[in-house]
């Protein structure tokens, strides 16, 4: 059995882009072995400065980040890349 990978999601209200990696995570969810710490970059002063121009940021424990318009290939990609014990070069 794969442990499960955990992964931070940046979002914030009325983004299509947030909207969509949401959809493409929700997707995932239900094929891989993952959890999903979702993030309203709107409520943290600090946060919101780091990723207001990112948004929507998928972050891997593992140290690998997406961000922008996530596509579902390389989502797939990146999860697989950290079960198979991959950092990011």
């Amino acid at each position: 059995m794969r442990s499960k990978i955990e992964l931070t999601f940046y979002t914030k209200p009325n983004c299509p882009l947030c909207e969509e990696a949401e959809e493409l995570l929700e997707e995932m969810k239900a094929l891989e072995s993952i959890v999903v710490r979702k993030i309203d970059i709107t409520k943290d002063i600090m946060i919101y400065e780091k990723y207001k121009h990112r948004i929507p940021v998928i972050k891997f424990s593992q140290g690998l980040e997406l961000s922008g318009r996530i596509e579902r290939g390389e989502l797939r990609s990146r999860i697989h890349q950290v079960q198979k014990g991959g950092k990011q070069s």
